[in-house]
């Protein structure tokens, strides 16, 4: 089996664990996805959890015909009207979201999948390179001020609503997304890490690419959660990471 896989989540200082994650990896192929519920929308883990059983349930069924691209496309849509037609007991809309990141490797090659503020790292020796986008509303701010559509005090006026999502699983019709077209051929001794924001909110990237050069990666994995918690004195998110090691 080429891969290893460690992964780890802890509910933080908050009072409802609303991360969901899952990973698994066969002879030649790997897979995973973390999502991490909306709590302020309330009903989070819901929406997390909902999210993460219907795309293995995509995966599982998808047909090794359909480009890997293609695939994480339609499951987007598919995962949207899933959060979209959650109800409470009362039939009632939930008004609820998740982000979601996901990576499918078919032997060195790797595709991924991101919408939201979960992210994904490439770790490839002593190098760290962030592959997705964090969709919020400082991509759409870094946009206009590049485009000269606003100035620099507007921007710092509209920076303080920065980290709210402007892309996510729930909202309805989803236009911001990050898929490799491209599959990334990955080396060995390679890692992936699928992460929500409780980790990326706490450490800066060379951070966790130093927590990350250890020779056990779930060990590595267990200090780099036991740094975030250290480093977040105030407030610990849910956090949740899967790491793959492509050996």
């Amino acid at each position: 089996m080429p891969y290893t896989i460690a992964q780890q989540s802890i509910i933080g200082t908050r009072e409802e664990q609303q991360d969901c994650s899952f990973s698994q990896c066969g002879s030649n192929r790997a897979f995973a996805v973390v999502c991490d519920g909306m709590g302020g929308l309330g009903y989070g883990s819901k929406a997390s959890a909902v999210t993460v059983a219907k795309l293995r349930e995509l995966y599982s069924e998808k047909e090794t015909s359909e480009p890997m691209p293609a695939f994480f496309l339609r499951a987007v849509d598919i995962l949207d009207e899933c959060v979209v037609g959650l109800r409470d007991p009362r039939g009632g809309k939930l008004n609820t979201g998740t982000t979601i990141v996901a990576a499918a490797l078919e032997g060195h090659l790797l595709h991924w999948l991101s919408v939201g503020d979960s992210r994904l790292y490439l770790l490839r020796g002593n190098e760290i390179v962030r592959a997705t986008r964090d969709h919020n509303y400082f991509l759409s701010l870094r946009k206009m001020k590049q485009d000269a559509e606003i100035n620099t005090l507007q921007y710092n006026q509209e920076a303080k609503r920065g980290e709210a999502l402007i892309s996510y699983i729930g909202m309805g019709g989803i236009q911001i997304m990050d898929i490799n077209k491209t599959p990334f051929q990955l080396l060995p001794g390679d890692i992936v890490l699928l992460t929500t924001d409780g980790l990326t909110k706490a450490l800066q990237d060379e951070e966790i690419l130093d927590a990350l050069q250890g020779d056990n990666l779930e060990q590595a994995l267990t200090e780099l959660i036991a740094l975030s918690t250290k480093k977040s004195t105030r407030f610990q998110d849910n956090t949740t990471c899967v790491a793959i090691q492509f050996d």
